[in-house]
């Protein structure tokens, strides 16, 4: 343990001046951390007004990088980053918000505008700081432990935030795409709080995948996927990323594709209020789209016809009673999906080259092979779970008609995929 001065602080997290003064380096913000403003003006303010008083705060985190000889935040980074943002003016002090200091005297006032008591009391301030050693930064997982034991209990991250430690490397693809999705207008960059429009994006990555049967919400969808498709360690996220990134990339660049068309199509309301009221149809829309339709050549041909349908099935005021809802939870997020796959499937089914075989064509099949899984040679029985297989890939070019057709035990067709 350690005590240090805002001042030192301040001289450290500047790596030339750190450097000069034969100090080590601070990384305030390292790649592990999360990089989102959580503090409003009321939690600043507060916060600002504990140092003037001189009040005990909870100890800053760090951890060594010995590769680079700087040390890093792992938990304390809003502390230290609003104590150095005020100490070089970036902002003032709320006056309303104070607890025990006068409010009229010390409204409005920045670093620079306070006494020389006060000033003297923000840059002689001591945080104290726990060390730990590089085998944390060097291990991910054991780092991961060490961030959910400090932060997990207190519920002080969400879940992007508490993901980070292990899933940097995954959310580093989807801020590459991040800006054009703002471009396109599908996000506010304003409501970008805490990685909320990294985690929208994923999604609809998810949504952009075969669904599985059982899930109970899109967000516990989005969990499963990241547990079971990603991993919960670096090496599983590594592995994951040599496999998967070009096809993440793809779909990405592919939905904002779909969302600059159907901009053109006026699929989205101009009214933010009515934006927002169908914003969750929208994802499943872009999402669903990016999952069934191969290419955008395609999607600009039938487009129009899958524009029209949704606006008239889909984007109407009562749209949870039609589908026997009351409220927008589970059972009601499931038939907008099925809705939307059926609307999206049927001028694909015209063309052959929809993603997925019609119950009855299955059907049929099934029967011509005489109930035999060709996979396993062995009979697929009358409550045995089984499921129409592209013998050419879909993703290959295969069509979706009953020559490339073959239907096989589930599990042996998730051995086929795998």
């Amino acid at each position: 343990m350690e005590n240090i001065s805002l001042s030192i602080i301040n001289l450290r997290a500047d790596k030339e001046k750190a450097l000069a003064a034969n100090q080590i380096h601070l990384n305030t913000s390292p790649d592990f951390n999360r990089k989102y403003e959580s503090w409003d003006d009321m939690m600043k303010t507060r916060f600002v007004e504990s140092l003037l008083l001189g009040r005990a705060t909870n100890p800053i985190w760090i951890v060594l990088n010995d590769e680079e000889d700087t040390e890093e935040i792992l938990d304390g980074m809003h502390r230290i980053t609003t104590a150095l943002a005020f100490l070089n003016n970036v902002f003032s002090i709320t006056g309303k918000y104070l607890m025990s200091l006068e409010k009229e005297q010390y409204d409005k006032k920045k670093f620079n505008d306070l006494d020389t008591d006060n000033k003297s009391r923000i840059r002689n301030y001591s945080f104290l700081f726990n060390k730990l050693d590089s085998s944390y930064r060097k291990d991910k997982n054991k780092l991961k432990d060490m961030y959910e034991l400090l932060n997990r209990s207190s519920m002080t991250l969400n879940d992007y935030e508490f993901n980070k430690v292990i899933l940097n490397p995954f959310y580093e693809i989807i801020s590459k795409y991040k800006p054009d999705f703002v471009k396109s207008r599908f996000f506010d960059k304003d409501k970008d709080s805490r990685g909320n429009i990294d985690a929208q994006i994923i999604e609809m990555v998810v949504l952009s995948e075969d669904l599985s049967s059982s899930w109970s919400s899109i967000n516990h969808l989005k969990d499963q996927w990241i547990k079971y498709k990603i991993g919960e360690t670096a090496e599983d996220v590594e592995e994951f990323l040599k496999k998967n990134t070009i096809e993440i990339e793809d779909k990405m660049s592919f939905m904002i594709k779909i969302i600059n068309q159907f901009y053109q199509k006026n699929l989205f309301s101009k009214n933010k209020k009515t934006f927002k009221k169908f914003f969750l149809i929208y994802k499943c829309i872009i999402s669903r789209c990016c999952h069934f339709i191969p290419s955008i050549a395609l999607f600009n041909r039938i487009a129009d016809g899958i524009t029209e349908e949704i606006q008239k099935e889909l984007l109407i005021d009562n749209i949870q009673n039609k589908l026997g809802c009351n409220s927008r939870n589970a059972t009601f997020q499931k038939k907008i999906l099925e809705k939307i796959d059926g609307i999206i499937q049927a001028p694909l089914q015209e063309e052959g080259i929809a993603r997925k075989f019609p119950k009855k064509m299955i059907q049929e099949k099934l029967s011509n092979q005489n109930s035999i899984c060709p996979s396993c040679n062995l009979q697929i029985e009358e409550n045995a779970i089984y499921e129409g297989d592209h013998i050419i890939p879909w993703t290959a070019g295969g069509k979706t008609i009953p020559e490339n057709l073959q239907v096989l035990h589930k599990r042996c067709h998730q051995l086929k995929h795998a």
